[in-house]
């Protein structure tokens, strides 16, 4: 018993650290799997009177979400919503001689009577015309609506060509316009669909 006053609390303070132990397993069931697969780090966080839950609370703050006040999961952060205008009607409305005069004048400059057929060509150009006329359309600034602009080429080769477009939309203010340029050698069809998105 030559114990000194110093090494008495060291002793006194050993028998809390099973207890420590005992916690850890309870709060932490994942931390416990651990210690018993004999990782080492975990047995010395806890011999040393650690607790695992510091790493867990970290991880709450690092996922960015907001937490509730009681400890709960994150929420996700609020999203911005805006109030209903309960209009119906575009302010312009679309004008559907407009869009097929710009349709006109795009096909007419492209396939003239200079223009050759190419299967590879007259896929890029059919690509960049459909573009052009989108571009032309949304430079209008027609309220509220989307197109759909198709442009269809092909070789005159005594062959006939059978096109169905099925859709789901309002008769009153969604509508298409086709426009067809025909030569001894080729043919181009442009359709243009414009949907009312309100």
């Amino acid at each position: 018993m030559s114990d000194t006053p110093e090494e008495q609390p060291t002793k006194q303070d050993a028998p809390p650290a099973p207890a420590a132990k005992e916690e850890d397993k309870a709060a932490a069931p994942a931390a416990s799997s651990k210690e018993k697969s004999g990782k080492g780090k975990d047995k010395d966080k806890a011999g040393k009177g650690e607790r695992g839950t510091g790493s867990q609370r970290t991880s709450l703050t690092k996922s960015g979400g907001v937490t509730s006040p009681f400890g709960m999961a994150p929420q996700p952060k609020p999203t911005m919503r805006f109030m209903p205008t309960y209009r119906l009607e575009p302010k312009n409305p679309l004008n559907k001689e407009r869009v097929e005069i710009i349709m006109k004048a795009v096909m007419n400059k492209h396939y003239n009577d200079e223009y050759m057929f190419h299967p590879k060509h007259s896929l890029h150009m059919a690509a960049q015309i459909s573009e052009e006329i989108k571009n032309r359309i949304k430079l209008m600034n027609y309220d509220r609506y989307r197109y759909i602009v198709l442009v269809t080429v092909g070789e005159c080769l005594m062959q006939g060509l059978y096109s169905m477009v099925n859709f789901l939309w309002d008769a009153d203010k969604d509508g298409f316009v086709t426009y067809k340029v025909e030569q001894p050698s080729y043919y181009a069809i442009c359709t243009t669909f414009y949907i009312y998105y309100d």
